[in-house]
Formats: C-alpha cells, sequence, structure tokens
C-alpha cells in the first residue's frame, strides 16, 4: 500500500502521512531533506513516531500554534472536517520563511490522512511588501492631508494684511498714499503667490528632507505679513544661529515657524505700549531648536494642555481664526519626530520651544 505514495517523492514540497492514531507510517523525500537541513530531530518527526505527540510536545511561544494544528489533524482524523490549514512563520538563521500545514483525508482510505507543509515565503514576502506600501500609502495621504491645511492656514495671515492694505486705500483720499497701499499690496501679492508656488514644488517630495535657509525663510514670511505687525504695532526680532547646514521638511518647518509667529500676532496684548515677538534658531549637526517668545496677553494655566487640540481657541471673543494654527504646529512636529514646550504666564506673555532633529546627510544614508 505504501508503494502508492512513492509518487510523492516527486513532489517538491514536505509531506507525511499518518494513520489514525497520529503515527507517521510515511514520508516523502522533501520532507526527509528538510528535516536534515533545518537540523530536524528525526526521533520527533520521522516515521513510526507520533505526530499529535511532538505537536503536543511544543513549548514556549510557539505552544498555541502546535496546539491548533493538533486540534485541527485530530478533527481530519475523526473526519469532521475535509481538510485544514494553518499558516505559520518558520525562520531560520538566514531567512523568514512562512509555511501552510494542510491537512487532508486520503481518498479511499479511511484511515490515512495526508500532512503537508507548503512554502508559502515569497507569497508572504509580497503580502508584507503590499502592507507595508499601503501603510507607507496611509501615511503620506494623511501628511498631505495635513500639509494641505497647513497651506490654508498659513495664507491666511498674508491674505488679512493684504486685505487690509486694501480697505486702506478704499478710505485714502491721498493719492499719493494710495498709490503706496498698491505698492504693498502688488509686493503681498507676489510674496504670496511665490509661497504657494513653492510649497506646491515640495508637495510631491513631502516625505524628503531639504537644506532650508531658516534665516532666508523667515525674512520671506516676513514680507508676507509686513503689514499685520505695523497695523498691531509689533516688533519682530530674529535671534538666527545656523551653524552649518540644516536639513528637514520644508513644507512643516515652514508651517510650524508661520503658525508660531501669526498665534504671537492674533494674541499680543494691545495694552501694553511695547509689544514684541522673539523668534529665535539654533542649530548643530544633531538637532534644531525653534523658539517664538511674545508679550502678548499669556495663557492661563489651566488652558496649556488644550492649546494643541484642533479647533480649540484661547479667547474665541477676540479671535476669527478656526482654532487649527496650533493643532497644525503639533501634527507637524509630530511628523519631524520633534518634540514642543509651552511656558506661558497670564498677562505677562508665552514661549513656545521646539526641538527636532537635523536630518543632515549621515542621518539621511543611515
Amino acid at each position: 500500500m505504501l508503494n502508492n505514495f512513492e509518487i510523492l517523492d516527486s513532489i517538491t514540497e514536505s509531506m507525511a502521512i499518518i494513520n489514525n492514531s497520529g503515527d507517521i507510517i510515511y514520508t516523502n523525500k522533501a520532507w526527509h531533506t528538510f528535516s536534515m537541513e533545518n537540523k530536524g530531530d528525526n526521533a520527533r518527526t520521522g516515521i513510526n513516531n507520533n505526530y499529535l505527540s511532538t505537536c503536543e510536545a511544543v513549548k514556549g511561544h510557539e505552544t498555541k500554534m502546535a496546539k491548533d494544528a493538533k486540534h485541527g489533524i485530530q478533527q481530519v482524523i475523526d473526519r469532521n472536517l475535509d481538510y485544514f490549514e494553518l499558516e505559520y512563520p518558520c525562520h531560520s538563521p538566514n531567512e523568514s520563511r512562512w509555511f501552510i500545514l494542510r491537512v487532508t483525508q486520503v481518498e479511499g482510505n479511511p484511515d490515512l490522512t495526508l500532512l503537508a507543509h507548503i512554502n508559502i515565503t515569497n507569497r508572504k514576502n509580497a503580502e508584507l511588501k503590499v502592507e507595508k506600501n499601503y501603510s507607507k500609502t496611509l501615511i503620506i495621504n494623511e501628511r498631505l492631508h495635513t500639509t494641505l491645511h497647513n497651506i490654508v492656514h498659513d495664507i491666511q495671515n498674508p491674505l488679512a494684511s493684504i486685505m487690509g492694505l486694501i480697505n486702506l486705500s478704499k478710505s485714502e483720499k491721498d493719492l499719493e498714499s494710495v498709490n503706496e497701499y498698491l505698492d504693498l499690496i502688488e509686493k503681498g501679492s507676489t510674496n504670496l503667490r511665490s509661497f504657494v508656488k513653492e510649497t506646491l514644488k515640495h508637495i510631491s517630495t513631502i516625505e524628503d528632507f531639504q537644506s532650508v535657509d531658516v534665516a532666508r525663510m523667515v525674512s520671506k514670511y516676513i514680507e508676507t505679513i509686513e503689514h499685520l505687525l505695523k497695523s498691531n504695532s509689533l516688533e519682530l526680532k530674529l535671534d538666527i544661529q545656523q551653524s552649518g547646514q540644516f536639513y528637514t521638511n520644508e513644507i512643516e518647518f515652514r508651517s510650524i515657524l508661520s503658525n508660531l509667529i501669526s498665534n504671537a500676532i492674533k494674541y499680543s496684548d494691545n495694552n501694553k505700549a511695547k509689544k514684541f515677538i522673539l523668534f529665535g534658531f539654533s542649530s548643530d549637526e544633531n538637532r534644531a531648536i525653534l523658539k517664538v517668545e511674545d508679550n502678548g496677553i499669556g495663557i492661563k494655566k489651566d488652558d496649556i494642555p488644550k492649546l494643541m487640540k484642533r479647533n480649540y481657541q484661547i479667547n474665541k471673543k477676540t479671535s476669527d481664526g478656526v482654532g487649527l494654527g496650533l493643532y497644525m504646529v503639533k501634527k507637524s512636529v509630530k511628523n519631524l519626530d520633534g518634540s514642543i514646550i509651552i511656558n506661558s504666564e497670564f498677562g505677562i506673555g508665552s514661549t513656545f520651544t521646539v526641538e527636532i532633529p537635523n536630518r543632515n546627510i549621515k542621518q539621511q544614508i543611515a
């Protein structure tokens, strides 16, 4: 009878025949070869050994899977199931491998059951690659969604500045002053168009890091909000100490600095004679620290934990925004693997300190 199974020797998958007691009565060449190549114990998986007992003897993290295998095999032996399959990992020191244990009835012989261990490593690797790419796509889509929100939010201040100049020019009777306002509107519009164009250029590289000239970026941003600073009698002080090249995602970084400066403008204290915003930046080859300090209205201690929540506003009566600014800062800081610390005293002012890694060339290669 066993001669009937010799055809199994021509099959590359590991196969064995067991009787209703679970005893191994036949193994093909592939079963024996796999066992030898993987330093298997013939006393446990060879002919005349009980495969059910072998499953039961498994200990450690594979215990549950071995128990499930034994139960499935027994169900087929008892003819409660026509077949049973179990996918399992069987990694070697050199590679990750996956197999399917497939258990089927031997047709025409109710006393015998066929076990096959089928190598599905190639298929599994392809599935894992698809899953990885899918997860990566979800992350990119989330970051793209955040970036689009950032763009919409970041252009609000420049637009507000342009609208303010338009309203001033409407009420101005002096032609020379009107022309001056028109020049500022043209300059603001040009800067805004440049900002949008530059941002859209980098959307395709949303996961990449670029070398950022922080002083230049801040200078270009200030040009778009000059009127807001003047109309609010705000002095913007700069302390930029960039040491060497600073690599980060330009879109995310611009969103952080623009939203923090925008926030400082929005919550400046009109009761103070001298209002200021201090933008500080320093970097070395490993990290960068961005700091925005102001002497605005400050934040109550109980409100600080709520600041980074979506749609939360410190003062809804005086704010015409939608409460996305600091939420966007939080998202961008997270995307850059950074951290943010908020220190504030109500009536005195606030300081936002952001620390992010410098993604220099060495780190990108690593």
